[in-house]
């Protein structure tokens, strides 16, 4: 799941349209909505989006290779 369809459920779970997500976070209704179609943000704008409907971000990086690579 990416980080828009990500974005587009937790706003509708609250109830809140891409203007609405706007006047809160005070990120453009075109980021928002940029987003949510699959551009990649910066951190920070996910972040305020996020913390606007009150949400926290965590970012976690992991590695990804496994014991099977062939080489």
């Amino acid at each position: 799941m990416n980080i828009g369809t990500i974005l587009k459920e937790t706003r509708k779970s609250q109830n809140l349209t891409q203007k609405q997500l706007q006047e809160k976070s005070k990120i453009s209704f075109v980021t928002i909505n940029r987003i949510e179609g699959g551009s990649n943000p910066r951190l920070n704008v996910i972040n305020k989006l996020f913390n606007a409907m009150g949400k926290n971000v965590n970012l976690q990086v992991t590695d990804q290779t496994t014991d099977n690579v062939l080489g």
